[in-house]
């Protein structure tokens, strides 16, 4: 009994101290676990809330940053590949790469390609210049440029905190289990021992994923033909880009709308006829008893004797 109440009162102090430095009273029925107590205690003041504030005031700001851009180029598939080749050369890799074509409302085809690719945050600037030197016009090339980014110095910190936190919880149910004789006592030190070893995985994931989202920045690129963005000349009219980009639209559209169909058609149809052939026999067996029942009826009718 007098174990129990140990390993609940380490618990509870390591849970106090996780959240911020508080006073905690040492029992007097404790005394061979009085050091270890105290030592934890004083571990966990140091990484407290003004441990903390002070640790987001000394480590470098973590800025998570994505850049999307719209570039027009002569040779759309050219351009991927050499964004491609860019990323590898600068350290960083590939996401994602697509190509595919568009038609204007002549029906000539025209290709079309995205890629998004991750640099090191530091050579951002650098891959969006390559980028844009790219583009077919040095004025008019880059159609669209945008760049967003999010700190999580706070997320980051207290992370690892909470982190140190847990290890330092960790070792004391280690000791706690090794010195450990009862057999319920045991199991409880292990259940909670596991609880918060599994905590520390996830942690120590999210800080890795803080870590290299910060360390390596997204560029997403859409790359389409020059060609494709002059003005339709019919006689002397010339209508603007936004009436191309409808058309291109609208055939984008139908196209979803008969890949829909095409997939309704393969999965659903399938599964459909059965029921529907089941109905209408249910629907015509249906009709044929009331037609029947009808027919019995008049025949009845005639069969009476006619006073």
């Amino acid at each position: 009994m007098k174990k129990r109440w140990i390993f609940l009162s380490i618990i509870l102090i390591l849970a106090l101290s996780a959240c911020a430095s508080r006073s905690v009273e040492q029992s007097a029925e404790m005394p061979a676990y009085a050091p270890v107590v105290e030592e934890s205690k004083d571990a966990y003041e140091s990484a407290g809330s003004a441990g903390d504030q002070s640790a987001r005031e000394s480590v470098e700001r973590l800025v998570i940053k994505q850049a999307y851009m719209r570039v027009s180029v002569g040779d759309p598939t050219v351009a991927m590949r050499a964004v491609m080749t860019m990323a590898e050369g600068m350290g960083g890799y590939v996401v994602t790469s697509n190509q595919w074509n568009s038609v204007d409302s002549s029906g000539k085809e025209y290709a079309q390609t995205s890629v998004t690719i991750r640099v090191p945050s530091e050579r951002l600037d650098e891959a969006m210049q390559k980028i844009r030197e790219m583009a077919a016009d040095p004025k008019s090339g880059v159609l669209s440029e945008s760049v967003s980014g999010q700190d999580v110095t706070s997320d980051y910190v207290d992370s690892q905190s909470r982190l140190r936190n847990l290890e330092a919880a960790e070792q004391q149910l280690v000791k706690l289990l090794e010195s450990a004789s009862d057999l319920q006592y045991t199991l409880d030190i292990f259940r909670e021992l596991t609880s918060i070893r599994s905590e520390i995985e996830v942690l120590k994931g999210h800080i890795k994923y803080l870590e290299e989202s910060a360390a390596l920045s997204s560029v997403s690129v859409e790359f389409v033909a020059e060609a494709s963005l002059q003005p339709i000349q019919i006689g002397p009219w010339k209508p603007s880009g936004e009436a191309k980009k409808a058309v291109q639209a609208l055939i984008r559209t139908a196209q979803k709308v008969g890949t829909g169909l095409i997939w309704f058609a393969i999965t659903w149809v399938p599964f459909l006829l059965p029921i529907a052939l089941i109905v209408y026999l249910i629907v015509r067996s249906g009709k044929k008893r009331k037609a029947a029942r009808k027919a019995a009826a008049e025949l009845k009718i005639q069969a009476e004797p006619k006073e």
